[in-house]
Parts: C-alpha cells; structure tokens; sequence
C-alpha cells in the first residue's frame, strides 16, 4: 500500500529527528505544506533539499539514527530520503496548485524595493501572487481565463480575487495602467508569452514586464527565450537572494524587455 506524501514526512521526522541538519528541515517542509494550505506564505527561506556526501556520511556515522539497521539498510533509508525530498515540488504542484515556492521574506524585500506599484497579473491562476503583494498594500489586476480550472482540482481554490480575461485582452485594456505587467510559471510549450511580450512591446507609455520562471528550462517557450531581451535591475538581483533555488529547477524573478 502507498503512504501520501504527508504520512511520509511524518515518518521521516521521527526517523531522522537525531541528526541536526534533516530534523530541522523535515519540520520546514511540514510548516511549508501548513502554511499554503492555510493561505499563508512561509514566514522562512527554504533551504536547497539536496543529500550531500558529507550528510551521507554523518548520517552512517550517527549512532542514534535508524538503531537497529544495518549499514546498507541505513543506506537504502538515506536514498530515499533524497527521492522524497526531490518530489516536494511535484507535491506542492500537484496537491496545492503551488508553482512558484514564494515566501514572506521575499515578499517583503520585493515591496520594500519597489512601495507603491501597481501590478496586472497575467494567467494568475489561483491567484496566490497577487494575493501575497495585496497583502503588502499594493495595487493588483489579477486575471485568468481559468480555461485550466476544470481539468485541475487544485486551482480551483483561488486565494483572492482574479477577473476573468484572457492575457492578451488584459493585456490590451490594463497595461498602461500599471507600471508592471507580471507573469509566473507560463507553461513551456504554449507560445502565449511570446504573443504577450510582443504586445507589451506595442504599449505606450510601455510598462515594465516582469517575469517569474526558468531561464530556457521548464517555464515559457523557447520562441519566447529566443526573443526576449534580460534587463539586470540591482533591485530585482535583491529579491532573487531570498527565492533561492532550493531544487533542481532553478527559476527566478527575471525583468523582461
């Protein structure tokens, strides 16, 4: 019989409550998994969920851990882990409607940088990152066509209000309202990107484009990376320090022209 995810993370508690580095980053993930299912975000920086060597070896050389088992069933316990921890993700995804992992921290240094903007979000889907600067006092469009919400169950718990429209239309009837126009997590096979980016490009006065994704990995299509042109913004590099990479994707907050 399969054991959910969140059963595992439980036992994994237990069974690695000894060693100083997993105790505490087991308890993380079940605070994480808490805390977006309660409509928050993260008061806390996810640290990378890899299993190193060194924590290998600390691990077969802790007495306390896993008593009982022998050298290779330690092993095997320890390989699991690192499978465990790399589903988290695909978890959060596939359970919550969760794509971009945004926390507190990063939310905070986002609205100290930039106080007082005022944002139309594209494709928001359950509306979470409108809903984490709204709760700054900022302004926010947030928009949607939802034409993935009847084949998805879990984006139909939304956490704010989002307008139905699709992006080009938003696009079109907001975007010189607003200085910036967001978008995070666009699928990688749609060209929907490329065809918004062009239209922001016609807007004039034009407002900036910011984008939350993988440069040329799981996010936007590859027309949309070929075409796009990365502005560096110090500010911008500011926010990215608390959006780490905590996996093997590596996405951030990317200021498009």
């Amino acid at each position: 019989m399969s054991i959910d995810y969140e059963t595992k993370l439980q036992l994994y508690q237990t069974l690695f409550q000894t060693d100083p580095k997993f105790s505490v980053l087991l308890k993380q993930l079940a605070q994480t998994i808490a805390a977006y299912r309660q409509q928050r975000l993260p008061t806390f920086i996810l640290p990378n969920l890899d299993v190193t060597p060194d924590d290998l070896t600390r691990l077969l050389t802790n007495s306390k851990f896993s008593v009982g088992k022998n050298w290779s069933q330690k092993e095997e316990q320890i390989e699991d882990l690192a499978r465990f921890l790399g589903d988290f993700r695909n978890y959060l995804q596939e359970e919550l409607g969760i794509w971009a992992l945004l926390n507190q921290p990063m939310l905070t240094c986002w609205t100290q940088e930039f106080p007082h903007y005022r944002y139309l979000e594209l494709m928001s889907g359950n509306g979470m990152l409108s809903w984490a600067l709204r709760q700054k006092q900022q302004t926010v469009y947030a928009t949607d066509n939802f034409s993935w919400a009847q084949t998805s169950k879990t984006g139909r718990k939304l956490w704010t209000s989002v307008q139905k429209q699709d992006a080009l239309t938003a696009v079109l009837e907001k975007g010189q309202q607003v200085d910036v126009i967001l978008l995070a997590w666009s699928p990688d096979r749609e060209e929907i990107d490329w065809q918004l980016l062009q239209a922001i490009r016609q807007l004039q006065p034009r407002p900036q484009f910011w984008l939350i994704g993988e440069y040329r990995g799981v996010t936007n299509s590859q027309l949309f990376w070929d075409q796009a042109q990365l502005h560096y913004d110090r500010r911008i590099a500011q926010i990215n320090r608390y959006y780490p990479s905590l996996d093997l994707i590596k996405d951030h907050l990317f200021v498009i022209r």
